[in-house]
């Protein structure tokens, strides 16, 4: 009967738990807290407004579909010559007029329903993609960097689309599958409750059975699964981003074997949960084949018949509904497969947007009292809860002039560098920007006073237009034409087929490491903060366009307060400050030439390195303009 409404064939998972996904992770139930807030419940209710609706209107047009089967029973009678009504109820036209007007009216009820919740559905995929987002924008950073990528795009691509069968389909065509299968066995019961009850009780033992089977061992299967999935994610992730240094380490053997572990470990469950529902389903189909049913149908109605029990018109209504009525609770059983993976697919969903976003001040406009200041005081940092790395980190930034943080890899440069730009915040202590803690601002404010050029840089799939605007959204063509001449990029741009209005990555839009840079640069040139925050800016710089981006470095210096981290101790001579750090703490900070006099670790480094140069020390200039030579030219 529902056939031609559900689909009943099983099929593998779209998805499942995210196993290394954010916290709080799946395994619960649909109204189960994710760690203590949204739940999936909350994730969906959007649209649950029309999933009542939808239910509302599957459920009439199932009770509606069970009409024709009544008319046609009413014309049998007629035929038979059991039947004594007269007027239109003793019409065989009528009657099938009847059966005509409800198969119709139940089929627009049913679309109805569903249309409404697939339109509904699509909305909130959009919704929930836009809040994921949202809610990675919102994260510190440092919580962002522990997400998996393949787990977020798992959550974007995957987790939203399976959430389908929750909303799209599951008040439709549950309530449709429900209602068919309990509205028929009412009518039937109706027609011969005793005939009815001998099929039902057949019907009832094997259903059972087999739904126990199929459920047993399905939750945990399910859960590995989506852990297999989200791997397999990440380790192709990782192969494709990482695909220029496997082929130039000739390292594609053992990133395969990790692609390959993953890829074995997804097929192997994925097989595992065939056998498992596969088995059940294949019983309970074999039972509940319609063939099945007449033929356990057939021998129950010649003894009823054969009895007196039961009128011969009466198993007309038993062989017309009967056969169809186990399709449907086999959809049902086929829909909490799905509802299942759903729910796993949500729960993943609504633990990352549970997470607590950065909380934000309220200074949000003006200078602050101390325009271009930057003062660490105390600051204590740690990623990981008990490993401070940073311990009472304090130093002053004076507005105008340019402090380099120095020192060994692992020293805390980088860390101390993204505290003044709130990639993270403190443990202790205190990062004030303009003279106000970053903790009592607004983000909007602070990207507006801090600007930070990252050594890995990062540019959109969009036109380089576009990504330089990304410094001040809204920019003029002129605005941003007039910083890339500044950041020494115009020339280069203009050069490619397109323009500024070529797609960095297509038609030739392929630009180097120092390239990209100055990409960057003429973004923060555009944002026109009054501080700025460098890590090793240089650092992609390939020699042939150093001078470049030394040159574009310098025009963006001017008159700002700039945070250097520097490797190359000779492009860091004349600067205002220059603060060594070791292990998180500051050990020795000053001009270079005290540095040089102290004879400390300093020192040291400048000797290493200019032995390693070959060269004195005062035969490199260095790109930073000395103390009141703030043009840069």
């Amino acid at each position: 009967m529902t056939s031609a409404r559900i689909a009943t064939t099983p099929t593998t998972p779209t998805t499942g738990s995210t196993g290394t996904g954010p916290p709080g992770g799946p395994g619960a139930s649909a109204g189960a807290t994710a760690s203590g807030g949204i739940t999936v419940l909350d994730l969906i209710s959007p649209a649950r407004g029309a999933m009542i609706v939808s239910a509302i209107l599957t459920a009439i047009g199932a009770i509606v579909f069970i009409i024709p089967f009544v008319a046609l029973h009413r014309m049998a009678t007629i035929w038979l010559g059991e039947s004594t009504a007269t007027g239109w109820a003793g019409s065989t036209g009528a009657w099938a007029a009847v059966a005509v007007a409800s198969l119709a009216a139940s089929q627009v009820l049913y679309l109805a329903g569903l249309g409404i919740t697939h339109a509904a559905e699509v909305r909130l995929r959009h919704g929930l993609r836009v809040r994921i987002v949202a809610a990675l924008s919102g994260m510190p950073l440092g919580r962002v960097a522990l997400v998996p990528r393949g787990a977020v795009r798992k959550m974007v691509c995957d987790d939203t689309s399976a959430i389908h069968t929750m909303v799209a389909h599951l008040p439709g065509d549950a309530t449709n599958a429900v209602v068919s299968v309990l509205a028929g066995a009412v009518y039937l019961v109706w027609v011969d409750w005793r005939l009815a009850l001998a099929l039902l009780g057949l019907w009832g033992i094997a259903l059972a059975g087999c739904a126990m089977l199929g459920m047993r061992g399905m939750s945990d299967i399910t859960h590995r699964f989506g852990a297999a999935q989200t791997g397999l994610a990440a380790a192709t992730v990782e192969m494709l981003e990482g695909i220029k240094e496997i082929k130039g380490f000739q390292a594609a053997d053992s990133t395969r074997t990790r692609f390959n572990t993953a890829r074995d470990q997804f097929s192997e469950i994925s097989f595992e949960w065939v056998r498992a529902s596969g088995r059940a389903m294949s019983l309970m189909t074999a039972l509940l084949r319609p063939a099945t049913v007449v033929a356990t149908l057939a021998p129950l109605s010649v003894l009823f018949t054969s009895q007196g029990w039961t009128p011969l018109s009466a198993t007309l209504p038993f062989f017309l509904l009967a056969p169809g009525l186990p399709e449907g609770a086999i959809a049902l059983v086929s829909l909490m497969q799905h509802l299942y993976e759903s729910r796993q697919a949500a729960q993943s969903t609504a633990s990352l947007l549970q997470e607590d976003p950065m909380a934000q001040g309220r200074h949000a406009q003006g200078e602050g009292p101390q325009p271009g200041r930057v003062e660490v005081r105390d600051a204590v940092f740690s990623y990981t809860q008990g490993a401070p790395v940073l311990h009472g980190v304090s130093f002053i930034a004076e507005p105008g002039t340019v402090t380099a943080l120095v020192g060994p890899s692992g020293g805390g440069k980088s860390t101390l560098a993204r505290l003044v730009a709130r990639f993270h915040d403190v443990d202790d202590g205190h990062v004030l920007v303009s003279g106000i803690d970053v903790r009592d601002t607004r983000l909007s404010w602070l990207g507006s006073q801090v600007a930070i050029v990252l050594q890995d840089v990062d540019l959109t799939h969009d036109s380089i237009h576009d990504n330089i605007a990304l410094g001040r959204p809204g920019a003029s063509r002129a605005e941003v034409e007039e910083a890339a001449r500044a950041a020494c990029i115009h020339d280069r741009i203009m050069r490619l087929a397109q323009g500024y209005d070529t797609v960095i990555g297509d038609k030739g839009g392929h630009l180097s490491g120092g390239e990209r840079q100055r990409i960057a640069l003429a973004r923060a040139y555009l944002r026109d903060a009054p501080i700025l925050v460098l890590d090793e800016a240089t650092a992609q710089a390939d020699p042939a366009c150093e001078r470049d981006v030394h040159l574009a470095l310098s025009r963006l210096a001017a008159g700002r307060t700039v945070l250097i981290i520097a490797h190359r101790l000779s492009t860091i001579r004349d600067v205002d400050q220059i603060l060594v750090l070791d292990r998180g703490r500051i050990v020795e900070r000053g001009r270079h030439e005290q540095l040089m006099a102290a004879n400390g670790r300093y020192a040291r480094l400048w000797r290493t390195q200019s032995e390693g140069r070959g060269e004195d020390e005062d035969n490199e200039s260095a790109p930073w303009p000395a103390r009141g030579d703030k043009d840069g030219e």
